[in-house]
């Protein structure tokens, strides 16, 4: 009897077209020069008084995980206040950092991941006068003030969001970047499975 093996390739979407548990990143290099004392108003401590950048992402597909680094030349770091927004949904504002620390540690060099270990207005972190967040080679993984969890279940593509500023006078800075990770789950792309008739 003859027999005949049929090839089938079920295709499944995936992810921004990975592999399961896709991690996609995208930065932006505002170089905003920061100016002092330009958010004397914002009580919120969630710097929409000062200026703005957005990250698109083109890539389809759900969120499970955003993580957001921040690389923040700055003389006096408790002076800053930031948070993200998302086009899609209705999580809002997510702040990140406001009036981290009391003392004139300088520059905000972070990544802000939910699952850290500590906050990071801890002292430990940028939270207090110490060199752990001032250089781009000694950048710290710390917690935000608001879970970037709130963005978990969105879909994408969208624009991300971020508004920053400085809340006190004698001190300025450069906004140098940002990056937005987006982790999201997905199947394999293609699935091959044989069978055999007869």
């Amino acid at each position: 009897m003859k027999k005949t093996f049929i090839l089938v390739a079920i295709v499944f979407v995936c992810l921004f077209g990975l592999q399961a548990d896709a991690q996609v990143s995208h930065s932006s290099a505002p170089a905003i020069a920061i100016d002092t004392n330009n958010c004397l108003g914002d009580d919120g401590g969630d710097g929409v008084d000062g200026w703005s950048d957005t990250i698109a992402f083109a890539e389809a597909g759900t969120i499970s995980d955003v993580d957001v680094t921040v690389e923040i030349d700055h003389t006096w770091r408790s002076d800053l206040q930031f948070h993200v927004e998302y086009s899609v949904g209705a999580a809002g504002a997510i702040i990140l950092a406001a009036d981290h620390g009391s003392s004139s540690g300088d520059n905000y060099y972070a990544t802000f991941d939910d699952e850290a270990a500590t906050l990071c207005d801890d002292a430990s972190m940028c939270g207090g006068d110490n060199v752990t967040c001032t250089d781009a080679g000694t950048a710290v993984t710390c917690q935000p003030d608001m879970a970037l969890s709130a963005f978990d279940a969105l879909t994408s593509p969208g624009t991300w969001t971020m508004f920053l500023c400085d809340d006190a006078g004698g001190d300025f800075g450069t906004w140098n970047t940002w990056t937005v990770t987006v982790d999201g789950d997905g199947d394999l792309p293609v699935e091959l499975m044989s069978f055999m008739v007869e």
